[in-house]
């Protein structure tokens, strides 16, 4: 098993209990392709290598944001995106405490990794930049990037967030007041069977 996109294998192989109708209907959706794609071509070599914020913890968030995304009904286009913006958040980490710049630090990779330019990469590296912010400060952040859309940029940045929060189970530290969307609230209780069906996974498949 390729440790590094383990939510691929995780799809295919395990027994997903009382949440396998929902992931059947999400591998049912027009863009479910889209996400599959972008975790084959996930640059694992760039993630920062941490079992707090490496590539199991970069997995679970965009399968979040598969998740997400299917109930917001974004566009193909936007959905891209925002997957981009869940693979690269944490690309600029030093170490895995509390770092409020690793944001921006993250946001001056994407260029490179991605690929983008013009007004995509803008608004990319605005919402990645703002997601390890309070959220009070998001609009300063985004306005240091200056993309044209503000509203959307901020959209990219709000989702990011959520499907990140999500996976603070891990750290026995999510709060669901505090996500942005009835959508991303609807998962909470998913987020910690995810979790622990991706530990057992991975310590099966390690025996």
């Amino acid at each position: 098993m390729d440790e590094r996109r383990r939510v691929i294998t995780l799809l295919e192989e395990a027994d997903w209990g009382e949440d396998t109708a929902m992931l059947e209907g999400l591998k049912a959706w027009n863009l479910y392709p889209v996400f599959w794609n972008a975790l084959a071509d996930l640059q694992v070599e760039a993630l920062y290598k941490s079992p707090v914020h490496g590539s199991g913890h970069i997995n679970r968030v965009m399968l979040m944001a598969a998740l997400i995304a299917w109930q917001e009904n974004i566009t193909e286009a936007f959905f891209q995106q925002y997957l981009l913006a869940c693979s690269y958040h944490d690309v600029g980490r030093y170490f895995d405490g509390l770092d409020l710049d690793h944001g921006a630090r993250s946001a001056e990779q994407l260029e490179d990794l991605t690929g983008c330019e013009g007004e995509h990469l803008l608004e990319l590296k605005a919402a990645v930049a703002a997601h390890s912010q309070p959220d009070h400060k998001m609009e300063e952040m985004i306005a240091l990037y200056a993309p044209s859309d503000l509203k959307k940029t901020r959209r990219l940045a709000c989702l990011l967030k959520d499907a990140d929060n999500l996976d603070r189970v891990r750290l026995g530290d999510l709060k669901p007041e505090f996500l942005r969307h009835d959508s991303a609230k609807a998962l909470v209780p998913f987020s910690f069977r995810l979790l622990t069906l991706d530990q057992a996974f991975k310590s099966a498949q390690a025996i």
